[in-house]
C-alpha cells in the first residue's frame, strides 16, 4: 500500500512540476536574499543513488520527492516572503520549489508533500536522482541539476534559487 502512496505522489509530482511564473521564464524572480549565492552540494560522504524517493529533512520541515529528473520540495514552516501570485496560478503558490530540466521555480500545486516521506535525509548525507543531486544540511536544503548547474536551496529563514 504505502509503494502504491509513493508512486502515486511521483506520478502527481511530475504532472505538477510544470507550473512557475508567468511566462515560464527559467530566470526567477529575484528574492529578498538574492546573492546569497549556491552552498556547495557536495557532502563529506558520497551520496546514496536512487531511482526515487519521498523524503523529509530532520526538522520535519521540508519534505521532497526526488525523481531522476526532477525534485519538488515542500516547506511546512518558513519566514520568508514569495513574488506575488502570477496570473496562470489558480492553486496554492510557493508553498515549495521545483526543479525539472533546468527550469527552477516556485511551485503552483493544489497538494502537499507534507507528512509523505518514507525516509528521513539526515544532515551531512545526500541523495542522487540521475542528474539531480539533494543534499541536507542543518543551515537547509540543496537540491540541484548537475548538468545544468540550476538548483535551489531553502530553510526557515531563507531560499535562493541558481
Amino acid at each position: 500500500m504505502a509503494s502504491i502512496r509513493v508512486l502515486a505522489a511521483l506520478a502527481l509530482c511530475a504532472a505538477l512540476f510544470g507550473c512557475s511564473s508567468a511566462g515560464g521564464d527559467p530566470t526567477p524572480t529575484p528574492s529578498a536574499h538574492a546573492g546569497l549565492g549556491a552552498p556547495a552540494v557536495a557532502p563529506a560522504a558520497s551520496p546514496a543513488v536512487v531511482d526515487e524517493a519521498m523524503f523529509q529533512t530532520p526538522s520535519k520541515n521540508i519534505f521532497c520527492a526526488l525523481i531522476p529528473s526532477a525534485v519538488r520540495c515542500d516547506i511546512a514552516q518558513n519566514k520568508w516572503n514569495v513574488p506575488s501570485k502570477p496570473a496562470d496560478c489558480d492553486l496554492d503558490w510557493g508553498r515549495g520549489a521545483y526543479l525539472e530540466a533546468g527550469r527552477v521555480g516556485f511551485t503552483c500545486t493544489g497538494d502537499t508533500l507534507l507528512g509523505t516521506a518514507t525516509e528521513t535525509l539526515e544532515y551531512g548525507r545526500a541523495l542522487r536522482s540521475g542528474d539531480v543531486l539533494c543534499s541536507s544540511e542543518s543551515t537547509g536544503l540543496t537540491c540541484k541539476d548537475e548538468k545544468t548547474g540550476r538548483g535551489f536551496t531553502m530553510s526557515v529563514a531563507r531560499y535562493s534559487f541558481f
